[in-house]
């Protein structure tokens, strides 16, 4: 696999939309938006305490509003991380051992 900062726009485009599409089951599991997932996964990471987000409408900040309160099991969180993966997008880890434990102990 390319280094990520040698992929073109497209290409980075491309490995987005990957992501994204796999993140819809869990999306749909919550009734939530693969927005929100995105931002909750963010989140569930020790030590964040919060996400920058951008939106271009009010309808794009109706999308990720809800992360906060979006309780990520650990099944969640191994399933976005091996979507990380098998897409390609983003770099850096997918899973931390101390959210594995946080997540299954919400579970």
């Amino acid at each position: 696999m390319s280094d990520a900062l040698d992929l073109t726009a497209a290409e980075a485009d491309a490995r987005a939309r990957d992501a994204a599409d796999a993140l819809q089951p869990i999306a749909r599991r919550h009734g939530t938006t693969v927005a929100a997932v995105a931002v909750g996964w963010t989140i569930a990471w020790p030590g964040v305490t919060g996400a920058i987000v951008g939106a271009r409408s009010a309808e794009q900040v109706d999308g990720w509003i809800g992360a906060a309160g979006l309780a990520l099991t650990g099944a969640d969180l191994d399933e976005i991380a091996a979507a990380i993966e098998r897409t390609g997008a983003g770099s850096g880890p997918t899973r931390s051992a101390a959210v594995a434990r946080r997540a299954r102990a919400r579970s």
